[in-house]
């Protein structure tokens, strides 16, 4: 999936791809991530992008890194997966203030859609 999602960006580069380059693991992480940090030079504004950088820096344990990529991602777009894989990365690191924050930040950053169904009625015991 990684090499055909590689090739598919080197032909036309697009943001949704990029996003679910992030989610793939490839034979070789550390050319993953230097593949996408090639795209990220043509593309240092694209937050799915960046979203995918700090996904790959999570699985090869580059924490710091990863942080940064998803801060950045934040900073151009809220949204609700880079405020849970940030959410994730902060509790690990032991900033459960600023990751339960951002896990709430981006419960309430899901579409509507999923907000507004019934629940079920609260029944007494």
């Amino acid at each position: 999936a990684e090499e055909v999602l590689r090739a598919a960006l080197k032909r036309d580069y697009n943001s949704h791809l990029a996003r679910l380059y992030g989610l793939v693991r490839g034979s070789d992480p550390l050319k993953q991530l230097q593949t996408a940090e090639g795209w990220l030079k043509h593309h240092p504004a694209d937050p799915s992008l960046l979203l995918s950088l700090g996904r790959i820096c999570l699985q090869g344990r580059l924490w710091g890194k990863a942080r940064d990529y998803l801060e950045s991602s934040l900073r151009l777009e809220r949204n609700p997966e880079t405020c849970a894989e940030l959410a994730r990365l902060l509790a690990q690191l032991g900033e459960t203030d600023r990751s339960n924050t951002l896990f709430q930040e981006g419960l309430g950053l899901l579409d509507e859609r999923f907000l507004s169904r019934p629940l079920p009625a609260l029944t007494k015991a």
